[in-house]
């Protein structure tokens, strides 16, 4: 369905796009950090850890008794680096709530049920009820949630007539009420500015949920691919919100 091949991709995009990509790395691990400073957490998930490129991990190693990655898959590179450490849980799941295999089997049939019917087909349920963690970190998650799915249902020829912010919103929507029953923070991507040729702006909107309220907020813009091979011909920045709450 492309999420391996996506992992890939971060990796080979950031070591092409490496000094526009440092900024944004490091003001999302500053921003992880200096979170729960206020509260008794002992462990901590940390969703979506792929590569760990935005993740403090030296520092939260140092920190809490117990940290679970959390990610579809590991790289082999991590898997093989925190071996050796007990404290450290590499835990694979479907951080969608089970929206991947559902949508693998709704793709497969052809009974004439569109986009409109999808959210009401899906039954989502919380991830990760093995574990027990303090506290949740969602890494530039939120938005990337949808986005393989939706391109995958697509190629398929679903979201042809029909728009998919009803699916984009549920998936967005049940990540937030999920990781919203312990404390926790959130980076993601919120809007995607692409910038053309002629120097013409335009603005996507990434999110099709609200952020939740939290009592510490930081926001950046971050270079995310200055050779038009994401989107041919146009630079892209993301615009990047921060949130923690208790």
């Amino acid at each position: 369905m492309g999420f391996l091949r996506d992992q890939e991709g971060i990796m080979n995009r950031y070591l092409s796009e490496k000094g526009n990509w440092d900024e944004h790395l490091d003001n999302t691990k500053d921003f992880i950090a200096q979170s729960f400073t206020k509260q008794e957490i002992e462990s901590v998930a940390i969703l979506g850890s792929g590569w760990l490129l935005d993740v403090p991990i030296e520092k939260l190693i140092t920190r809490f008794k117990h940290i679970y990655l959390v990610d579809i898959r590991h790289p082999r590179q991590i898997r093989r680096k925190f071996a050796a450490f007990d404290h450290v849980e590499l835990v694979e799941a479907d951080l969608t709530g089970g929206a991947i295999e559902q949508v693998w089997e709704i793709s497969r049939k052809s009974d004439g049920r569109r986009a409109k019917d999808l959210p009401d087909m899906l039954h989502l349920k919380p991830p990760l009820t093995g574990i027990s963690s303090d506290a949740f970190v969602s890494v530039n998650l939120l938005n990337q949630l949808d986005i393989i799915l939706t391109d995958f249902l697509r190629v398929r020829g679903w979201f042809r007539d029909e728009s998919p912010d009803a699916f984009r919103s549920l998936l967005q929507s049940f990540h937030l009420e999920w990781i919203l029953q312990r404390p926790g923070c959130l980076v993601s991507d919120i809007s995607e500015l692409c910038t053309g040729k002629d120097g013409i702006e335009s603005t996507t909107p990434l999110l099709y949920t609200s952020l939740p309220e939290g009592f510490r907020f930081r926001r950046w813009n971050w270079v995310f691919d200055t050779r038009g091979t994401y989107r041919h011909g146009f630079q892209t920045r993301m615009e990047v919100n921060a949130v923690e709450w208790a």
